[in-house]
């Protein structure tokens, strides 16, 4: 049974008893497994005893539009079309003009019975869903579908990751238990075929065209061509054999080594977590077979808010599931309580007061947004960094915090430092553009941490330099791998 605290009714519309399907807005949960929305969806067409018509559509026009994303997208697209053949109806839509999208969108949801959508708290979805609410002439619901701890379970942003800790160990069980269906699509009743618009058939049609030549149809985009694709597929295929090699061959060796770059031991499932094709329950569910001996649930207890021996004895199970769970969710926790979340006034107050008594120290570096994208600074890791970020769409965790705090103090200000990370994550990053990426970011700049020992420029913002990552990380393959000559 799906929470109550994930389904958000966004406005007082009723549904209308003359439509023609339930329509599912498939906007960032890119599954039909372990999906909530999908779950809800499934039960409402039911209800009504109408078809399901699951809808995705690709904009043109949505900030940082690339090559890279819309690859990423559309691989997604072709994989969710094959699995939905001879089980629901599905509808993409790529978009080759502005307004495109919108208007087909319109032309779906005024023959449908109610609209459900997915809920996002960051990037356009939320400004969709909240413009939707108002314009949308029946029921309009979005469900949350992100995580394990529902948005509407806290009350107020987390202001570091020791608070939030504290209500997953106390919530996490019972919201374990309450997983989504694994193929809600399988309870789906009524399967009859719909007669659409000309305006919708051939609409999807175009798209499924195109779909089956995916570059042919990017080249013909006004989006971003300079920003590659990269190699990793969009799929929950790959998702999924991606996560199993870590499973194999990462996760017993995940706490000492996770922060290694050389010989990472991290699971690299951010990409298509953001993406929504792997669900943060499957993940856990995966994990808690690793369990040594005989294990239940009934067996974790609350350590009010401490790490370690929650999830499990195990380090490499437990600073895992932290990762996943406590670190990736206080960031969606936090951008649902705070919708400003990508501006310095955001920062904790101790964090503003101790970076405006510093903005006038002398930098030892200052770069331009060009030099930082082209990794042209004095630091080899640094620049490794961003290449690595530039070819593959993903920083290794650990040296994305360095990354972060070096461009802090390589700028002339803190708002121009953000400004740029916001760029430069948003636009080369596959997980960027995200609650989780947007932790990342703002922790280089101090939330969810706490005063460290004044210095200058950081003030009692935590410090990085090179020096110490050399001598913590294994960094000379990592450093050959993205070296200015490397392929």
């Amino acid at each position: 049974m799906i929470s109550e605290l994930r389904v958000n009714q966004r406005n007082k519309e009723k549904p209308d008893p003359k439509g023609k399907y339930v329509l599912y807005r498939l906007q960032i949960h890119r599954r039909f497994q372990w999906n909530h929305a999908l779950e809800y969806a499934v039960n409402r067409a039911n209800e009504h005893d109408k078809p399901l018509l699951i809808y995705e559509g690709l904009r043109c026009d949505y900030p940082w539009a690339s090559d890279r994303f819309h690859r990423f997208i559309m691989e997604s697209m072709q994989e969710l079309q094959e699995e939905a053949a001879g089980r629901v109806q599905y509808i993409p839509f790529i978009e080759y003009e502005p307004g495109e999208e919108p208007a087909f969108y319109e032309t779906l949801a005024s023959e449908a019975v109610e609209v459900i959508s997915d809920e996002y708290p960051v990037f356009i979805m939320r400004e969709q869903n909240n413009r939707t609410a108002k314009e949308c002439g029946v029921r309009y619901t979005t469900v949350d579908a992100n995580g394990i701890i529902p948005l509407e379970a806290t009350e107020k942003a987390a202001y570091n990751a020791y608070f939030f800790r504290k209500i997953v160990q106390r919530t996490f069980p019972d919201f374990y238990r309450a997983a989504p269906d694994n193929d809600p699509l399988s309870n789906l009743g009524n399967r009859e075929s719909l007669d659409l618009p000309d305006k919708i058939r051939d609409g999807a049609e175009r798209s499924r065209n195109d779909l089956e030549d995916i570059s042919k149809c990017i080249s013909r985009l006004p989006i971003d061509h300079e920003v590659e694709p990269v190699a990793s597929p969009g799929t929950r295929k790959a998702a999924i054999e991606e996560f199993e090699d870590f499973i194999e061959h990462r996760l017993d060796r995940y706490h000492e080594e996770a922060n290694q770059p050389d010989n990472s031991a991290a699971s690299n499932m951010s990409p298509w977590l953001h993406f929504g094709k792997i669900s943060p329950f499957e993940i856990t569910r995966r994990v808690f077979e690793q369990q040594p001996g005989k294990w239940s649930l009934d067996d974790l207890v609350d350590q009010n808010g401490s790490r370690g021996s929650y999830f499990s004895d195990d380090p490499n199970i437990e600073s895992y599931l932290d990762e996943v769970i406590t670190w990736r969710e206080v960031g969606f926790h936090f951008a649902w309580h705070e919708e400003e979340i990508d501006t310095f006034e955001s920062l904790p107050d101790w964090v503003r007061e101790t970076l405006n008594e510093h903005r006038s120290d002398t930098r030892p570096y200052v770069y331009t947004l060009e030099e930082f994208e082209q990794a042209e600074t004095h630091d080899e890791i640094w620049n490794a960094a961003q290449r690595q970020l530039r070819r593959e769409g993903v920083i290794h965790n650990y040296l994305r915090m360095l990354w972060g705090k070096k461009i802090l103090e390589w700028t002339p200000d803190p708002e121009t430092a953000l400004a740029y990370m916001i760029e430069l994550n948003n636009k080369y990053a596959v997980d960027g553009r995200d609650p989780n990426s947007y932790s990342g970011i703002f922790w280089c700049l101090g939330r969810f941490d706490r005063p460290w020992p004044e210095r200058k420029i950081y003030g009692k913002v935590r410090y990085m330099s090179s020096d110490s990552t050399r001598k913590k990380c294994r960094l000379s393959g990592y450093l050959q791998r993205y070296d200015s000559l490397s392929q």
